[in-house]
């Protein structure tokens, strides 16, 4: 495993020197999104269900403040248990010298709750773009647009105190 790790970190290496950049700039993809990948499937695998590639969601930006480019992942995980119900997940990939490093998963949505659609980082926040049940929504497709914020602090993401907003 420790080969692997080492890869990854030369990968992020080579790609930010061949970019001219930093990783506050942009985080070489190629890195954090193998990292992702097993770290999701992992989580999926000790929970029983899967977790769909195509569902991936992902926004970068310096959530922490110590000027290294980080990625927030919003992930799915659905058939826990054998049923249908999906749970979505947002993890902030922090970005160090050697790597990325994941936080624990903070449930943010999911079947019968409310769909994420995506995010954008500003400062030690995170908002999400998405969608909650009306009165006439089946449990598959919530049509209600609005906006959510999570707070990043003590290497953790949480809900802010205006948590969710309807987008009318």
């Amino acid at each position: 495993m420790r080969s692997g790790f080492v890869g990854v970190v030369l990968v992020v290496g080579v790609v930010m020197a061949l970019r001219g950049g930093d990783a506050a700039a942009q985080p070489a993809a190629a890195g954090w999104q193998g990292y992702a990948n097993a770290w999701i499937a992992a989580q999926a695998q000790r929970v029983h269900g899967q977790a769909p590639r195509d569902a991936r969601k992902s926004c970068e930006g310096d959530v922490n403040g110590d000027g290294r480019g980080d990625v927030v992942v919003i992930y799915t995980i659905e058939g826990v248990g054998g049923g249908d119900a999906w749970t979505q997940y947002a993890t902030v990939l922090t970005s160090t010298p050697q790597g990325y490093g994941a936080t624990m998963p903070k449930e943010i949505g999911g079947k019968s709750v409310r769909a994420v659609e995506g995010c954008t980082i500003g400062g030690a926040t995170v908002e999400l773009a998405l969608k909650t049940y009306g009165p006439q929504d089946a449990p598959c497709c919530p049509s209600v647009p609005g906006k959510a914020r999570l707070a990043f602090a003590g290497g953790a993401l949480s809900d802010t105190p205006t948590a969710a907003t309807s987008g009318r």
